[in-house]
């Protein structure tokens, strides 16, 4: 009878195991075919979206850091905000009386609800389509800072004609170690993705992508994710889309691990329902390996979670049944089955243990972080059954600074 609940968490566990070790497999083979930057330089022009929500505190340094950064070509910046509650609106306009000639033109938008991010990136787009059709289209967050060569250095990936989406990669000031390990693994996969074909993943912070490849209909607007769903949609439409590992962005990470939690809850939710809504996409020849990615990608965020957690009601069982029954140890077989498996679930338990007190140990945090990543996943999983959509959200207010 104790074989039972061992058989099946030791099954739960492998199926949770191998979408990481297919796609870490896969991303390998490619790991020596870094993407070739274009010697040539692309001349087209430029407009800067910036979705703000309450970003009085800093707003100005962002306008300023855009005029710093965005000077080498024709630059419209359009900025539409989501029904603000503070001073946004009136600091923008003050800047943009005062500041006038930075830019080709400015223009303000002003929603009259909030709606989510998402939905005031199609209103702009539709907005920039319809007015000032640029060549290419540099969407950013409030809180993002850009080196003095990002946005130069993003642009000149545009003389390749397949691509079609470029983001930078983020540098976070104040993050917690869990967050520094995740966020190494999650920037070395995007950019192995490059390399293979495409990512699904890119950080809104700073990605810049050909207006005329993206279907702004396409969006969905109660649904957040809305970097994922345009770097996504780019390569759908045929253009590839990648994460450039020399160009980089700069913003605050939350200092607090319930915030950080809440914005990797909210982040999760958005990739797994953008991840279902491309299920048609999974097993498609005509993308090729992209359509690899994205049915992998579907596996990490989607199955891993739900057979982890399978996994470990299938631990507490195999517990239970111990605690109420007497093992035979002159079993060698069941004794060592029972012993190798506790010593595995103590390494994992103490890796995301020492993951959430935000102890570093080499090949122990990595461990721990996957764990704590699929927690955040089944807690986005559990969020969704609910019917509770996070693609409305306060965003973190420590670490921001102006």
């Amino acid at each position: 009878m104790l074989f039972s609940p061992a058989i099946v968490e030791i099954g739960f566990g492998a199926l949770a195991v191998l979408p990481y070790l297919k796609h870490g497999l896969d991303l390998f083979m490619y790991r020596k075919q870094p993407l070739e930057y274009p010697s040539a330089t692309f001349d087209g022009s430029l407009t800067v979206l910036l979705p703000v929500w309450n970003e009085a505190v800093v707003i100005g340094h962002k306008l300023e850091n855009l005029r710093e950064t965005c000077t080498e070509r024709e630059v419209h910046v359009v900025v539409i905000d989501s029904a603000s509650t503070d001073d946004t609106v009136e600091q923008v306009r003050q800047w943009k009386k005062k500041n006038g000639s930075a830019f080709s033109s400015f223009t303000l938008l002003e929603m009259e609800e909030r709606k989510g991010k998402t939905a005031a990136v199609q209103q702009a787009l539709e907005h920039i389509n319809n007015t000032n059709p640029t060549d290419l289209v540099l969407m950013s967050d409030a809180d993002a800072l850009f080196e003095p060569t990002t946005v130069s250095r993003i642009i000149g990936w545009f003389n390749d004609p397949s691509i079609g989406c470029v983001g930078a990669t983020p540098k976070r000031i104040g993050e917690r170690a869990e967050e520094r390990e995740h966020r190494g693994l999650f920037s070395t996969v995007r950019i192995l993705e490059s390399q293979m074909d495409s990512t699904p993943f890119l950080e809104g912070s700073c990605m810049i992508w050909r207006r005329a490849v993206l279907d702004a209909q396409a969006l969905h607007c109660t649904s957040n994710a809305d970097d994922a769903q345009i770097a996504t949609n780019v390569r759908i439409n045929g253009y590839r889309a990648i994460q450039d590992a020399q160009a980089f962005f700069i913003d605050h990470a939350p200092a607090e691990r319930s915030e950080h939690a809440r914005q990797k809850v909210r982040r999760a939710q958005g990739l797994q329902r953008h991840l279902l809504r491309q299920r048609s996409y999974w097993f498609s020849s005509r993308h090729g390996r992209f359509a690899r990615i994205l049915r992998q990608e579907s596996a990490l965020h989607i199955l891993t979670p739900l057979f982890l957690l399978a996994g470990v009601i299938a631990m507490i069982a195999r517990w239970l049944m111990i605690g109420l029954s007497e093992i035979d140890f002159e079993n060698a077989t069941l004794t060592t089955m029972h012993v190798s498996l506790f010593a595995v679930e103590a390494v994992c338990i103490l890796s995301w243990l020492l993951t959430r007190a935000g102890i570093h140990i080499i090949g122990l945090s990595t461990i721990g972080t996957i764990l704590d990543n699929n927690v955040h996943l089944m807690k986005a999983m559990w969020m969704s059954s609910r019917g509770s959509s996070l693609h409305l959200w306060d965003q973190h207010l420590d670490g921001r600074r102006n």
